[in-house]
């Protein structure tokens, strides 16, 4: 008997249950999961980064981003006013080495809003 569909079954469940770098897509009262490139990206470590980058799938508006240190209390980033764009950038306050936990949102030109979270180690 063959083990390999018991092994590709098993590797499918691991990718499926794997954390995506993933935003909630809110339009209406409909909720839906949406794939957006962050950088940092989640779960990723490194030197602490100088901007906080996103890639929608439509234009959007960064509206707001909230860094929480690990242990620590939340840290508002002033995002300054933009028009809506596949992409968007924002400047960090400088980040000790730590775990941290980036919380941003976003809203587009019909006035619909995703959120998202990325944590992340400086080393």
């Amino acid at each position: 008997m063959s083990k390999l569909p018991l092994m590709l079954g098993a590797v499918l469940a691991l990718f499926a249950t794997a954390p995506l770098a993933a935003a909630q897509h809110n339009h209406g009262s409909h909720g839906a999961q949406s794939t957006i490139q962050t950088t940092p990206t989640d779960g990723a470590m490194g030197a602490a980064p100088q901007t906080f980058n996103a890639t929608f799938e439509h234009p959007m508006r960064l509206t707001a981003l909230v860094i929480t240190p690990s242990g620590g209390d939340p840290i508002a980033v002033t995002v300054p006013a933009s028009v809506a764009a596949t992409t968007a950038s924002v400047a960090l306050p400088r980040l000790a080495p730590g775990n941290y936990t980036f919380a941003w949102t976003a809203s587009g030109d019909d006035n619909h809003t995703m959120t998202g979270r990325v944590r992340y180690m400086v080393h």
